[in-house]
This record gives C-alpha cells, sequence and structure tokens, in this order.
C-alpha cells in the first residue's frame, strides 16, 4: 500500500502543486494511467478577483494570494500545472509592467490558453498589453522598430536559437509595429505605425502580428522546441532524440493542441520515472499545505527566500532550472515555515507523529537514512513540549531530501 501511495504522490507532484494532505488516498486503486488520466480531466479552477495594491506583492488579497489559493484548491489539476509553466515561458514582470491590472490580465489570458491551442496563446500573448509593456512593443513604430519581442518570440518562446536569423529578427519588429497600449490600459493598433508592406520572415511574407505568429508556427522548429519545453518541465530530463521527434509530430498532428501534446508526454509508459529538484513554487505550495498554513505574506517570503515569487522573473528567460534550489544556503527558508504551522496539533496527537508529518508532506517512501534521522530526532525531543517537538520534527521533514524532489 505504501508503494501504491508513493506512486500517485510522485504524479501528483509532477502535475499538480500537491499533494495535499489526505489527496493521494481517494485515488488508491486508480492505477498511475488512472491518476494521470484524473489530473488531465479535472476541470480548470476559477481563481478568486484579487485586490490590486501596486505597493504590496503579499496583500492577503493580490493576486500573489490568489494565485496560491487556486493553486492548492483540492480539485485543481495538470491545468493549474500549465498556467505555472506559460508564466515562466512567456514572461511578463509586474516590477516594469507596472500594473497588477495588467499582469492579471495576462494570467487570465494564460489560464484560458493553458490547455488549448498553441497557435492561439502566442496569438494573444502578443498583442497582450502586459506583453507589450514588458518586451517593448508598446509604442513601437515601423519607422525605429523595437525588435526584442520579435527576438524573444523566436529564440524563448516558439523556436530557439538557430533556427531564425538576424534579419527574421528585424522583419518581425517590423511586421509586429503599430501597437500600443494607452493611458487607460486598452490596446490600440496604429496603421500609421505599422508596414505599409510585407516583409520575409522565416521565407514568407508578413504584415502583421498574426502573419508574424503564423510563420512562426508553421516553422519545422516550433512543435519541436515546444515539445522539447514541455517534456523537460513535467519530466525533468532531456528526451532522447527519438522521443522529441515522435512528440513533435503528435504535436503538429494535432495542430498545436497543447493538451494533446501533454497527454502524450503523462501517457508514456516511463512517466513519472527517477526525479527532479521540485522548483521553489511547487515547494512552497506544497510545504505551506503540509503545514496548514494559509498566509500571503508567509508564502511571499519563503518564496523570497528561495528566489522565485510569482510574476516577479529575474529576466526574459524566467527562472532557470537545476539543483540550485537544493542548496544548503536554503535549509533554514525550507524549515522555518514549520515553527508554528496549524497542522502540528494533529501531528502531535497521532499515535505515531513520524509517519504523521511523513504523511502530511505526502512522503510515503523514503530511504532508511531519512527515516531514521526523524525517528532518532524526534527520540532526542522526549523532554520537549508536544507541539515544540513535532515542530521540529516537521521542519526536519520538510528539509528532507525526498519532499525536495518531485
Amino acid at each position: 500500500m505504501s508503494e501504491e501511495r508513493a506512486v500517485i504522490a510522485q504524479i501528483l507532484r509532477r502535475t499538480t502543486f500537491g499533494p495535499r494532505p489526505g489527496g493521494v488516498e481517494p485515488m488508491l486503486g486508480l492505477g498511475a494511467e488512472g491518476v494521470v488520466t484524473a489530473v488531465l480531466a479535472a476541470p480548470p479552477v476559477s481563481p478568486g478577483v484579487p485586490r490590486f495594491d501596486e505597493e504590496s506583492d503579499d496583500d492577503a488579497a493580490g493576486p500573489l494570494a490568489v494565485w496560491l489559493q487556486a493553486m492548492r484548491h483540492p480539485a485543481a489539476g495538470v491545468h493549474e500545472k500549465l498556467v505555472w509553466f506559460w508564466h515562466a515561458h512567456l514572461t511578463s514582470s509586474h516590477e516594469k509592467v507596472d500594473s497588477w491590472s495588467l499582469m492579471w490580465d495576462q494570467h487570465l489570458l494564460l489560464r484560458r490558453h493553458a490547455l488549448g491551442n498553441f497557435r492561439e496563446l502566442l496569438d494573444a500573448v502578443t498583442v497582450d498589453a502586459a506583453m507589450l509593456r514588458y518586451l517593448d512593443g508598446d509604442g513601437s513604430d515601423t519607422a525605429a522598430p523595437n525588435e526584442n519581442y520579435g527576438r524573444e518570440l523566436m529564440e524563448l518562446f516558439a523556436l530557439g536559437r538557430g533556427a531564425y536569423t538576424q534579419a527574421d529578427v528585424r522583419a518581425a519588429a517590423t511586421a509586429l509595429a503599430g501597437w500600443s497600449v494607452g493611458e487607460d490600459l486598452r490596446v490600440r493598433f496604429d496603421r500609421g505605425s505599422a508596414p505599409d508592406r510585407p516583409v520575409t520572415l522565416l521565407g514568407r511574407p508578413v504584415s502583421g502580428a498574426r502573419d508574424v505568429v503564423d510563420a512562426i508556427c508553421d516553422h519545422p522548429a516550433c512543435a519541436r522546441f515546444v515539445a522539447g519545453s514541455l517534456y523537460r518541465f513535467f519530466v525533468g530530463a532531456e528526451p532522447a532524440p527519438e522521443r522529441l521527434d515522435a512528440l513533435a509530430q503528435v504535436f503538429r498532428a494535432a495542430n498545436l493542441e497543447i493538451s494533446v501534446l501533454v497527454s502524450a508526454i503523462l501517457h508514456d509508459d516511463s512517466f513519472p520515472a527517477g526525479a527532479r529538484p521540485r522548483y521553489p513554487i511547487e515547494w512552497v505550495v506544497a510545504a505551506l499545505s503540509a503545514c496548514g498554513i494559509d498566509d500571503a505574506a508567509t508564502a511571499y517570503d519563503a518564496l523570497t527566500a528561495l528566489g522565485q515569487v510569482p510574476f516577479a522573473p529575474p529576466s526574459v528567460a524566467g527562472w532557470p532550472a537545476g539543483t540550485q534550489w537544493l542548496a544548503p544556503s536554503c535549509a533554514v527558508a525550507r524549515s522555518a515555515l514549520a515553527v508554528q504551522a496549524p497542522a502540528l496539533p494533529e501531528i502531535a496527537g497521532a499515535a505515531d507523529p513520524v509517519a504523521a508529518a511523513f504523511a502530511r508532506a505526502g512522503l510515503y517512501q523514503v530511504s532508511a537514512t531519512t527515516a531514521d534521522a526523524a525517528r532518532e530526532l524526534h527520540d532526542q525531543l522526549r523532554g520537549r513540549e508536544p507541539l515544540q517537538r513535532s515542530a521540529v520534527l516537521l521542519g526536519a521533514v520538510l528539509a528532507a531530501p525526498e519532499f525536495a524532489l518531485a
């Protein structure tokens, strides 16, 4: 039974921001394939309406708090994970956009298209007000077009390096000119600032934003690039060349429907083999659930300490993947959440507090080293007050190597 729970928990770690305490048991008996099917079929979560306070990132009713609530929602499936993926892939930053209203509109855009059609997603985000501000498309004129968005659109969003030339960057910038964001935050198109004749992009004539998106999405590199990006996100490794070829073909044949590609990745026999580091956002949301904490300021502090605050990417490339999130310097931030966790009475009152702490964290199979260390720690604290003892125990579990992995 512990092995079955461990498999379910790992799938939920990869495909959602869970598992939440108590979230594994309802899926017992489904098998790995059934769990994947369930998270794929889960309807999108509808987030609340945030309060826009430009001076406070940790507002208890602000965009970050509302999004974290959606991530932690018991019914959240893979759609919620894709909202995060696209936010980290098609990045914009509140610091530069300087409007929570525009950032939230973009967030809702990503929600609408998260498992939809990639061409439609790219078409929408290209003329999104937050993106226009973030990558300097706002006010770009054909006489001196800004190249930032055209370059990142091809390099980071859809094609990858080597699939385009500097001439293509200039052509994309020219074809994308004419869009602006007014003082009322509405997007406008000024034909007088746009090109009056087609330019050549990736070997074909284009004369506006939709033509640019079509030229890029039809390029042979597009399906392969997006398939590789999503594979690395879910699996945590580079796909074998033949596997990437197959996924790209699936994506192209489905006319770039994201849900079809994601299903092909998750239904592969090897999924979810191996382990990858949890991104800080994944770790913090899961740790908050394990602790029973629902507090935007606490979440913001933890995310800041670990270096991954939503709506604040370090660059247009988003947040780097890798093992830097597992550095010892992050251990204090990882364990500090447990100090006054609302879940401590439950752990302290359990017949087996150690097993209860692991269960709260969704860990059903850990190494002998981790298990022994937790029990020895609990035994060494016998003289301490029960809640204090449980806090140290839960902190140690949250800092365990197994909890840092998905």
